[in-house]
């Protein structure tokens, strides 16, 4: 059963994705979702690929055969929990994706009693365009712009490592990268997933940016005002571009924007919960409120992480 923050399983008490308790699961490497790792005394339920991206050995865990860890799409060594509890199954996805991308496979659609789910993209007007166009306007952006500089703004765990997968299997490109996003691009490697890149700061960094080259930088640092100073720097025409679901919604401050996400937009969210059999409904992670208002006007039962946990501790309370 969950409850003030925990999932309460065999009697041990579990966070999910936040370190409230002294065993803790960590659906993935963001740091959003990852306090637990920053707690000293805590152990961590989370896959091999996650331990190796946040620097850690892999932890023997003291939790039950009730519980298992599933695919969940979004980066590598994303992963849902699955647990028999005492009312039945419960699931939680953390950032999930249904579909396959560079560099991960596609969320298992876990069956279950009781759903927690990201909602980060649960309202109706976040629908993503398809996916393969977006692909092929990011390649066609790509190839118009070769003979200059093209930087793509992306988060250094998993987008970085998903447009290099994509520049060198649909552009034949092998992208400049800054110090950390290689080192997580190596950690990549190692799990086996091929990558080719330039870490910057390497000679063959600078013998490749002597001519037209494409780079990944972090999100934050790419903007207009970076292309105009790179491109007085270098002498060459610079294109700035991001990859991101909320291109679809938002304006940012580039040449071009592209809605390449690693989350589930509203379509695959709905189809998620209702493959899922869930008869109750957990908002979590973002627009929680939102979300649980929109998914009970459907006629679904569903309410918000923090109103789930005041309800099961009134239940105990009238008990």
């Amino acid at each position: 059963m969950y409850s003030s923050g925990g999932l309460s399983v065999d009697g041990i008490k579990i966070a999910l994705d936040d370190a409230c308790h002294d065993v803790c699961f960590v659906s993935h490497a963001h740091s959003d979702h990852t306090d637990a790792f920053k707690k000293k005394g805590r152990s961590i339920i989370a896959s091999e690929e996650t331990f190796a991206i946040m620097s850690r050995e892999p932890q023997s865990h003291p939790h039950s055969s009730a519980i298992s860890l599933h695919h969940a799409g979004h980066m590598l060594g994303a992963r849902q929990l699955l647990a028999d509890t005492e009312n039945g199954k419960f699931a939680y996805t953390g950032d999930f994706a249904l579909h396959d991308s560079y560099t991960s496979k596609a969320a298992t659609i876990l069956q279950c009693d009781t759903l927690m789910i990201d909602t980060t993209y649960a309202l109706p007007h976040l629908r993503f365009p398809k996916r393969e166009r977006v692909l092929l306007d990011m390649a066609r952006f790509v190839k118009e712009n070769e003979r200059g500089i093209i930087i793509f703004g992306a988060y250094v765990r998993g987008k970085t490592q998903e447009l290099v997968r994509f520049l060198n299997i649909e552009c034949g490109v092998a992208p400049v990268v800054n110090e950390q996003a290689s080192k997580i691009c190596a950690i990549y490697e190692k799990c086996g997933v091929k990558l080719d890149y330039v870490a910057a700061g390497t000679d063959e960094a600078e013998e490749a940016m002597r001519s037209s080259f494409t780079a990944i930088m972090p999100s934050s640092m790419v903007n207009f005002q970076f292309g105009a100073n790179l491109s007085e720097a270098y002498g060459r025409d610079v294109k700035t571009a991001v990859a991101t679901g909320w291109a679809h919604i938002s304006r940012f401050p580039v040449d071009a924007a592209f809605a390449l996400s690693d989350h589930a937009d509203f379509k695959d969210t709905m189809r998620y919960i209702y493959e899922s059999g869930a008869k109750k409904v957990i908002c979590a992670n973002s627009s929680e409120a939102a979300a649980a208002a929109y998914l009970r006007s459907l006629g679904i039962d569903a309410v918000e992480k923090e109103e789930a946990g005041k309800s099961y501790q009134a239940t105990l309370a009238k008990s």
